[in-house]
């Protein structure tokens, strides 16, 4: 792997988030030749390899000295928000990542990057039962609660696909959907983070009473960092001109589970009240990785409690 990238310029934007911020502790080790933007989150990762840029993405006049002579470029710049924010005002997600996303790509282009590797959502695929693989991503409509969300990431990967594939001497892409991700250096702000952030902070704190939001049955696909950024890379090693890929565990676990184990952890049990009137997003998705694991032998090597345990420690030596 390391003969793929070491002579390679890679810009990996958003490099100050909680994916950038992952991703780059594994560049370092990988590529001399790294740039890496921030804007208003300060750099979480130093290293001689890296050249932190600060820069806004929705500026459009900004690009030319970060895109030139770019061989990779790693889409992880978002505005993200936890799920309140999707559920009561999710339009605050749309029209900057769609300013954003469109800048980007339009330079990539216009600077012949080589590759481009958009970090795409799995609510893109719409509310089925049914295990959901990469030919359900335009099938029907995202579910109600993620549908401007759903949406945005679509138009960005059909421009991504755009100029892979119908435009002359485009750059080749890469579109990865993972799963619900968590890890060090994620968002743990109150009001912002998403639901295991939220738990492992809450939890900690030995909050009481402890609420959350339903009855605890809602489960998803929870993927630690560190196995994502795994699957990322070798992905980024195919020669593909376009491919869209999953990058989950294709497993299950309720936000009950993730309660129990959590309060193992810490020792702390308190009784939880359930607040079903609050607004809540979908009940439940099973998402597959049969893709991963056939093109790039994608392998899982945290189990969920070994994963919340790490994100735990490392919770409680830096944020607290």
């Amino acid at each position: 792997m390391s003969n793929k990238f070491n002579d390679k310029n890679i810009l990996i934007l958003g490099g100050s988030g909680f994916v950038g911020s992952n991703l780059l502790k594994r560049f370092i080790e990988l590529s001399q030749n790294i740039t890496a933007t921030y804007h208003t989150n300060e750099p979480k990762i130093k290293d001689s390899n890296i050249k932190w840029q600060k820069i806004d993405l929705t500026k459009p006049d900004l690009y030319k000295g970060l895109m030139k002579n770019q061989d990779y470029v790693f889409i992880c710049a978002a505005y993200t928000k936890g799920a309140s924010v999707i559920i009561n005002s999710p339009m605050d997600l749309v029209t900057q990542n769609l300013v954003m996303n469109s800048y980007i790509l339009e330079n990539c282009y216009k600077y012949k990057v080589n590759k481009v590797i958009f970090l795409s959502s799995s609510v893109v695929y719409p509310e089925i039962e049914e295990v959901i693989d990469e030919s359900y991503s335009f099938k029907g409509n995202p579910p109600e609660v993620y549908y401007p969300v759903g949406w945005m990431k679509r138009y960005t990967e059909l421009l991504s696909k755009t100029y892979s594939t119908k435009i002359k001497n485009g750059f080749s892409s890469l579109i990865i959907r993972p799963s619900n991700l968590y890890g060090p250096h994620d968002n743990f702000h109150p009001e912002e983070s998403h639901v295991i952030p939220s738990l492992i902070r809450r939890v900690v704190k030995k909050e009481i009473p402890f609420k959350i939001w339903g009855n605890g049955e809602d489960s998803r696909d929870f993927i630690y960092v560190d196995d994502f950024i795994d699957g990322l890379i070798d992905a980024s090693t195919l020669e593909d001109q376009f491919l869209d890929m999953n990058l989950t565990t294709s497993q299950n676990h309720s936000i009950n589970e993730i309660l129990e184990i959590l309060f193992e952890i810490e020792d702390f049990y308190p009784e939880i009240q359930y607040d079903i009137s609050k607004p809540q997003t979908i009940k439940k998705r099973y998402l597959s990785n049969n893709k991963a694991k056939n093109l790039i032998d994608y392998k899982i090597k945290h189990n969920i409690h070994s994963g919340l345990q790490k994100t735990l420690d490392w919770y409680k030596a830096n944020k607290l």
